[in-house]
């Protein structure tokens, strides 16, 4: 059970603390503070496609993927692993290896939910990044549509006193106070983001509430229900937001279905030399007939044409 947050938790992140391996320790204990806290909260939270949110956390040492410092501890709830995985696949191929490393965190590829403790607060959002290409463009073309975009104006302004919409790094604005052209030019401008490349602090649409640390200690183990409440709210955008085959405005089925065929298929193709490398045609070598869209092959090896996996085929 959560019993609150206590001060020596917002103190592991004092900027004095960020870049420091002495204070490993003290980010842990806060780490695992916070995981019960997540653990109460994420029955109640759900994927577009009414799967649980899968619970990750922030790690509490500097490594490359945080540049070298802690600023704050985050929990994230966001589609489970398989899910992520099968968009990963298609996300991954457009990225450079150099931005992979400047920021491999899977959160990255995704929109999701976020818990994040600093020195100063607690702030609960829905977040999405940039480079979330099939998240962001799936919520591009839903807000083209009258309907769509009303739906989600009115899930914004439903939202709790004191929560705020924009990409970080620029103003804000109030969720009661947001309209049309307000939504659009925070798209845009998350649209424009896309484009820069890897940055050291890329700019994520944000729909957060800061929780005061003075308010979030006093209110002890109320914490919870109110955390609870805020997400609920926002787990209704995130549902909005996440691409899923029941939330598909990108026509992404087709590509996921190519996908697996080509995963299926290993990137054979009509005249390829191949290898058998399992089976009791294991060593001999022929040439491809052709390739079925459930992997299967047909080889002709020597004079005799063998249906074969092609998961037991190698190029030659």
């Amino acid at each position: 059970m959560f019993a609150g947050l206590i001060v020596a938790d917002f103190e592991a992140y004092a900027p004095k603390k960020w870049k420091s391996n002495v204070f490993n320790r003290e980010r842990l204990e806060v780490k695992q503070r916070l995981l019960v806290l997540g653990k109460a909260l994420q029955p109640g939270l759900l994927s577009a496609d009414g799967s649980p949110l899968a619970l990750d956390a922030s790690g509490e040492h500097p490594a490359l993927w945080n540049h070298r410092q802690v600023e704050a501890q985050h929990l994230f709830l966001s589609r489970n692993e398989g899910a992520r995985r099968e968009l990963d696949a298609i996300l991954d191929k457009q990225k450079t290896l150099a931005s992979l490393i400047d920021d491999p965190t899977p959160q990255r590829n995704h929109v999701f939910l976020a818990i994040t403790l600093t020195h100063q607060a607690l702030e609960v959002a829905v977040k999405l990044h940039p480079d979330a290409r099939i998240d962001r463009q799936n919520l591009e073309r839903k807000c083209e549509d009258h309907f769509e975009r009303e739906k989600l104006l009115a899930l914004i302004a439903a939202m709790p006193d004191g929560f705020q919409i924009g990409t970080t790094g620029s103003a804000s604005t109030a969720t009661a106070q947001i309209d049309v052209e307000r939504l659009r030019a925070v798209l845009a401008e998350l649209g424009r983001n896309a484009t820069l490349g890897a940055t050291m602090a890329p700019p994520l649409l944000t729909i957060s509430l800061a929780v005061p640390r003075e308010e979030a200690l006093r209110l002890g183990p109320e914490l919870t229900p109110l955390v609870q409440q805020h997400l609920v709210h926002l787990g209704a955008i995130y549902q909005f937001i996440a691409w899923s085959r029941d939330n598909d405005f990108l026509a992404m089925r087709e590509t996921l279905q190519k996908e697996k065929q080509v995963k299926r298929q290993k990137g054979l193709a009509k005249n390829d030399t191949v290898r058998v490398v399992r089976g009791m045609f294991a060593g001999k070598s022929g040439v491809v007939q052709e390739v079925d869209a459930k992997g299967g092959a047909k080889v002709l090896l020597g004079t005799m044409a063998v249906k074969l996996d092609a998961e037991d085929l190698a190029k030659a």
